[in-house]
């Protein structure tokens, strides 16, 4: 691997000597192109050429854009051997601290293409943050994929060959649509894109070529080519399994890396909920600007894509609907009432928006038996433990009910999901009384944990409906739409330590409206040593029948997309 960097300016040249001097810290020999710049310009790219040691400048007559200036460039580094690229804006406002990391990562993938992920300060117009959203937002749907964070970042690193080979052979827009074009096109060639973070400051007295209308014109005909670009390509990616071009293998370490690497799960708690911290973000501006309707229509091609690429998931759902069907006599599932099943997930998505936004109140739920609190089943100071599921939507009940009096509600989740689930919250409801309890697995030490809470009157929220992976062995099979299907006893155990009443809940859309079920499972369970497992079988099967029984009335909001029914690897030999 051979590496430079290149520079564009166009009447940037205030600190164009301190970036080359930062440049050529890490070795890197630097080529400057001057895109027509004006004589001040001109005369300091001029001053800085230095071929002996390692910095060669390029003067263009004419403008022709910030495309055909990186693009000389990289045709000048590709004559000169080089096979990577740095391309550094020249007005200084990339934090280059980063270029390390950068070329370490490419030097571990050299096929892909390593970009700055910006973190802004203060200084940034808002007019430019919320244009850059907007593009984010097309970019997502033409990679029908939400892992190019940001396309527009002037502070990455370019496989040289292959960004000349889109250039030449596709073309790319010159101006300001070039930055987002390439990446676009590489990552429909399959060239993997990794991101660094990199901090973004805007120069007092910074010098903008953007032309309002000009260039807003061009950003949007590139997306227009991009989008009907997509679709075009669309019968492709669906054969391919879900990717677009030939997808590379990477040299990333794993370890390192784990978002760039991934084998099939066997376990729900390996399957990653991909993009889910900045799909529920970005779905969150968009709620909160567009409403609901909008927020459906933008999901859609990203729903396409995990339906197209996530074959675990839909053959999970396959299964589960075959399922149901057996039981209530309807015809086989196809292919269509998946893609129906994967969009009431996302459709549950906005629904946890507008929950935890404050937008769902207590008079959009229709509670059993015409109640008109939550509480109206449980005394205030009382403390519960509610067993909740992956069906419908239970952040409704979290959401209100921590908002319906002074108390806390305790959310038991697995590692991962916490602190996932905790930047959702910290992003949406910063004045949320959920304590998040971070487990992998439950016994005595969790229960000690909770007592003192338990002791205050709080509620203790937790799944009953998955096993954690640090509790394979600590489950009970007991029946579940037509076969045994694995129950966590951890859930059961908590109970039983902590001496609370227990409560079955469930919350799903109907309509415009939400429905809640609320039984209880017992005042208090007893799990005596004599009988320990079979008692907690007894329990589990309550709840998997209580639980069935749901599902079959309501099966697309049932949102376990693994194999459900799988068995432990020694009772399969």
């Amino acid at each position: 691997m051979k590496i430079c960097a290149v520079i564009p300016t166009h009447n940037h040249h205030d600190v164009l000597g301190d970036v080359v001097a930062r440049l050529r810290e890490y070795d890197l020999p630097v080529i400057i192109i001057d895109d027509g710049s004006n004589t001040q310009t001109h005369d300091v790219v001029a001053a800085l050429h230095d071929p002996e040691n390692d910095i060669t400048c390029l003067h263009l007559d004419e403008n022709g854009g910030k495309g055909v200036a990186v693009m000389t460039g990289l045709a000048m580094a590709e004559r000169a051997g080089f096979t990577h690229a740095i391309q550094v804006d020249a007005d200084g406002q990339h934090n280059l601290d980063r270029i390390k990391e950068m070329i370490r990562i490419a030097q571990e993938d050299p096929t892909a293409l390593v970009t700055g992920l910006p973190v802004y300060d203060d200084s940034i117009p808002q007019k430019r943050r919320i244009g850059r959203w907007i593009s984010h937002v097309w970019v997502w749907i033409e990679t029908l994929s939400t892992h190019i964070r940001d396309s527009m970042c002037g502070f990455r690193v370019y496989p040289v060959s292959e960004s000349l080979a889109v250039w030449r052979e596709e073309g790319c827009g010159h101006k300001m649509d070039f930055d987002t074009e390439l990446m676009v096109r590489l990552y429909w060639r399959g060239v993997p894109v990794h991101h660094v973070p990199t901090e973004v400051t805007y120069p007092e007295n910074n010098t903008s070529n953007f032309r309002m209308w000009k260039d807003n014109v061009l950003i949007s005909w590139m997306h227009t080519r991009l989008f009907f670009g997509m679709l075009a390509r669309l019968p492709g990616f669906i054969a391919r399994g879900g990717h677009f071009g030939q997808k590379h293998r990477t040299g990333i370490d794993a370890e390192k890396h784990p978002e760039t690497i991934g084998a099939p799960a066997k376990h729900w708690s390996e399957i990653d909920e991909r993009g889910i911290y900045w799909g529920i973000r970005f779905l969150g501006a968009v709620y909160r600007y567009g409403g609901r309707r909008l927020c459906l229509v933008v999901m859609f091609p990203v729903i396409t894509y995990f339906f197209a690429t996530g074959r675990v998931a839909r053959r999970a759902s396959q299964d589960f609907l075959s399922r149901v069907a057996a039981i209530t006599g309807q015809p086989k599932p196809g292919l269509r009432d998946s893609f129906r099943h994967f969009m009431n997930f996302g459709e549950s998505a906005l629904d946890k928006i507008a929950a935890w936004s404050g937008e769902m109140k207590i008079d959009d739920l229709d509670l059993p038996n015409h109640a008109d609190s939550l509480f109206s089943y449980i005394p205030r100071d009382q403390a519960v433990i509610l067993f909740v599921s992956h069906f419908g939507n239970i952040e409704l009940v979290r959401a209100i009910a921590s908002r319906d009096r002074d108390f806390r509600v305790n959310v038991l989740l697995h590692q991962k999901n916490a602190a996932r689930f905790g930047r959702v919250l910290q992003k949406f409801a910063p004045q949320s009384q959920v304590d998040l309890i971070e487990v992998t697995d439950i016994g005595p030490d969790t229960a000690m944990l909770l007592r003192e809470k338990v002791e205050r009157g709080e509620w203790v929220v937790i799944a009953a409906d998955r096993v954690a992976i640090g509790a394979r062995d600590k489950s009970v099979r007991v029946p579940f739409l037509g076969d045994p299907a694995p129950f966590p006893q951890g859930p059961f155990v908590l109970a039983h330590l902590l001496q609370c009443p227990v409560y079955m809940v469930a919350a799903w859309r109907n309509g415009k409206r939400f429905e809640i079920v609320w039984e209880k499972l017992a005042d208090q369970i007893t799990l005596p040593r004599a009988n320990r497992i079979g008692k907690i079988t007894e329990y589990a099967g309550q709840y998997a029948n209580w639980l069935e029984k749901l599902v079959v009335t309501k099966p697309l909001q049932w949102f376990n997309f693994y194999d459900f029914w799988a068995k432990k690897k020694d009772e399969n030999e």
